[in-house]
């Protein structure tokens, strides 16, 4: 009878463990040793030649069933460990779940089909980074853009593709970018057949699953000359007709304005350096920088000719700080920009004239006034501007 209790309890032992391991698909390596070392406890006491002397053979085969019970025991309290989480689930929950589980794929497929559909709408190229910068992803608009072919593209045939003076920014910018540098902008020249065309790149990262990944968007830029550059930031701003409408308007809200005329001495030196196109995003990039520190307002910045534009400033503070960078000599006028791998600073002269409520200055009067100042500083060997009445 007891031999019986034993091989039964042995036989659970190997049930239990087969089960487990058939269930979960996950072979326990302390189950195994348990197994091999209680179960072959049992013949190595019948068969062995030698027995320890402290312990007699009679009394060890009355405790090993206890010892096998306890074995059979912690097999299945840890087996029933396993299985706890779905037992309390009924037929009802299993459908709960799997209704669920419809409407997360449903809602997961038309998020992936609306996101393929705005790419599709999409006029410009989108670039997805691989996580470690070895390669890229690219959209067809992308391919459209450069004339190439494959939408899989490797770092290092890519760098290939931009112009060699161009490069090495590019690359800086790239790895630069991290989470405390999310967003950038950068310009520079990729190969389109046997020439090279003027793209624009704007780059963001993001985090997913504790790696940072890029994901940009790029647009070609063809350069053509004045007064059409299909630069958005040239382009878009109202001319010189628009200009004298714009003065009577503000002229007549009493309060003190300063009209300011620019003129880019430098930028037909660069065109010859570096071509007219070079000229444009230099430009383009003063006109943007110029904006942001003295006059936000869309109708702040006039386009009077080819590199002389005029700039109203409505606030005295905004004033004071063009003050102050035209007596140091700042780079918030003499501006440093970097296009590609071309960086050059912009020299500008300025004419500058105050219209006060009580001015008696009619419309034209007062941007004449501008323009003699301007033409004043242009032949000035002092100073690169020149202030009415001063």
């Amino acid at each position: 009878m007891n031999d019986i209790f034993i091989y039964a309890s042995i036989g659970m032992m190997v049930l239990l463990w087969a089960a487990s391991a058939i269930i979960y698909k996950k072979v326990r390596i302390w189950k195994i040793l348990v197994f091999v070392l209680v179960g072959g406890l049992y013949p190595f006491m019948l068969y062995g030649h030698i027995w320890v002397s402290f312990v007699s053979l009679e009394t060890a085969l009355t405790y090993y069933p206890y010892l096998l019970w306890l074995s059979v025991i912690v097999l299945a309290i840890t087996f029933k460990n396993k299985i706890k989480i779905t037992q309390n689930l009924t037929d009802y929950d299993f459908f709960e779940l799997e209704k669920e589980l419809d409407e997360i794929r449903s809602s997961s497929e038309l998020l992936r089909l609306r996101y393929i559909s705005t790419i599709s709408l999409l006029s410009h190229g989108l670039v997805f980074y691989d996580d470690d910068l070895s390669g890229m992803f690219v959209t067809d608009q992308f391919l459209d853009i450069t004339k190439t072919e494959s939408n899989q593209i490797a770092m290092e045939d890519y760098v290939k593709m931009i112009k060699e003076e161009d490069q090495a920014s590019y690359l800086q910018t790239i790895k630069k970018a991290s989470k405390k540098n999310p967003t950038y902008e950068m310009k520079y020249r990729i190969q389109r057949g046997s020439g090279h065309v003027w793209v624009e790149e704007k780059g963001k990262v993001f985090e997913f699953d504790k790696k940072a990944h890029l994901i940009s968007m790029i647009k070609g830029m063809d350069i053509k000359l004045f007064p059409d550059t299909t630069i958005h930031e040239i382009d878009s701003l109202p001319t010189e007709v628009q200009l004298v409408p714009y003065l009577s308007q503000i002229m007549k809200e009493k309060e003190p304005f300063w009209l300011v005329m620019i003129h880019l001495t430098n930028i037909p030196d660069l065109n010859a350096r570096f071509g007219r196109e070079v000229g444009n995003l230099m430009i383009a990039e003063y006109l943007r920088k110029m904006r942001y520190h003295f006059a936000k307002d869309i109708n702040s910045i006039f386009r009077v000719s080819g590199i002389q534009f005029a700039l109203i400033i409505r606030e005295q503070r905004k004033y004071e700080v063009l003050q102050r960078a035209l007596q140091s000599g700042g780079d918030l006028v003499n501006l440093s920009l970097a296009i590609g791998g071309i960086q050059q600073v912009v020299y500008p002269n300025l004419g500058i004239i105050r219209n006060d409520p009580w001015s008696t200055h009619a419309v034209n009067e007062l941007v004449s006034l501008a323009n003699k100042a301007l033409s004043e500083a242009i032949t000035s060997v002092k100073r690169n501007y020149n202030i009415f009445g001063e």
